[in-house]
């Protein structure tokens, strides 16, 4: 047999390139030259009856079939065709008297039954494998909160898991095409989602969707591309959460922001200028926090409304409270005064510590003739003083000393 060998390989590759051999098509030419690789390991099972070899090569082609994505079924019938093709050599030396060719021809059939049972022991426990993943990532899909929904590249659904059909609305959700269950005005979008998936291999984003009974919502999407070893596109996936329930939570947050700005804001206009009666003709307006555009004209009105109602003759604006006495702040409490003496008021300003004087004295601010105190102990009895003065003026009484 050994001298025949350049002819059984050329009878092998003649079997194993007839397509017509076998409705499994031909031998792709990476696995023709895996067999040809590996002819010398046929011949030496033919020549020796141990198949330790053979089973090793049987392995390592059934890997090389993994990684390429080759078909089992068909790899099996290629390998049987190659068998096949290395027989009937063997065969026309038993015919042509060669010494041996039938022990070789029978070492072949064995050494063929032989490959055949090491490529199903090799690739059985495989299959049951593979099938209990496929059990389990079904049970996953099954049982999933969010929307999964797989289809042919073309977009025809070919399956949709209960979550899905739930949130379309439809049992039905996993029949017909993708774009059915997308709202009209976003089949735009999901063109462009297409394109996107084919070119990057996914997308993610959001996507307005369209249940059976014609309610549109919104949903968060992530779709992709599942592609065979070769980088052939095989399905389309995309993963769907309906996101009606973080837009409600939304809402919600949203409404209960707006509602505490606007009693914060409430709180705030009625803190922003408290005037506080302290005597007769005595009123006190303690400021806390910055001055800016938005409280002055607040202090103001509520000032110039305080002095009207009660008759006050004195206001006293305490400024302790204010963190920063700039030019700003400074030229606001001068507009005060200007205004509670056009209602005959007189403002006194207190709280005016050394930093605060330094400051106005910087500024070069001018505040009028406004009496002016480092302490509002000191600004309410100079008001109320001056203020039991007038009253005993008006009626004529001497002042007391």
């Amino acid at each position: 047999m050994s001298q025949r060998r350049p002819e059984i390989f050329a009878r092998i590759v003649e079997t194993s390139a007839d397509g017509g051999a076998c409705e499994l098509g031909e031998v792709p030419p990476e696995l023709h030259a895996e067999l040809g690789a590996s002819f010398e390991t046929w011949l030496d099972t033919a020549e020796n009856p141990a198949t330790s070899e053979l089973e090793a090569w049987v392995h390592r082609l059934g890997d090389v079939a993994r990684e390429r994505g080759w078909d089992m079924r068909k790899v099996l019938a290629w390998l049987e065709r190659t068998g096949q093709g290395l027989l009937e050599a063997a065969l026309e030396a038993v015919d042509e008297g060669v010494p041996g060719a039938d022990t070789g021809a029978r070492r072949i059939i064995g050494a063929m039954n032989a490959a055949a049972a090491a490529f199903n022991r090799a690739f059985r426990a495989k299959a049951e494998e593979a099938a209990k993943h496929a059990t389990v990532l079904r049970a996953v899909a099954q049982n999933a909160p969010d929307g999964i929904g797989i289809a042919l590249p073309d977009g025809t659904v070919i399956y949709a898991n209960p979550a899905f059909c739930t949130m379309m609305g439809s049992e039905e959700a996993g029949r017909g095409h993708f774009k059915n269950f997308v709202h009209p005005d976003e089949h735009a979008k999901l063109a462009h989602m297409a394109e996107v998936s084919q070119r990057m291999g996914y997308w993610e984003g959001s996507l307005r969707y369209l249940r059976a009974d014609g309610v549109s919502f919104n949903a968060r999407l992530k779709a992709f591309r599942v592609k065979s070893a070769s980088g052939e596109t095989i399905a389309r996936c995309v993963l769907v959460r309906d996101a009606t329930p973080e837009e409600r939570v939304e809402e919600e947050r949203r409404a209960l922001e707006e509602e505490m700005q606007r009693v914060q804001a409430a709180a705030l206009q009625e803190l922003a200028a408290p005037l506080l009666p302290l005597a007769e003709g005595v009123l006190a307006m303690p400021l806390v926090g910055a001055l800016d555009a938005t409280r002055t004209p607040q202090i103001i009105e509520v000032m110039l409304e305080g002095i009207t109602r009660t008759g006050a003759g004195h206001v006293i604006v305490d400024i302790t409270g204010v963190p920063v006495v700039d030019a700003e702040v400074a030229e606001s409490i001068v507009r005060a005064a200007r205004a509670a003496e056009l209602v005959g008021a007189e403002v006194v300003l207190t709280g005016v510590r050394g930093a605060v004087a330094k400051t106005l004295l910087d500024l070069d601010v001018d505040l009028g003739g406004m009496e002016t105190w480092s302490t509002l102990r000191a600004g309410v009895a100079h008001a109320i003083g001056h203020e039991r003065l007038k009253r005993q003026m008006r009626r004529g009484a001497a002042p007391r000393r």
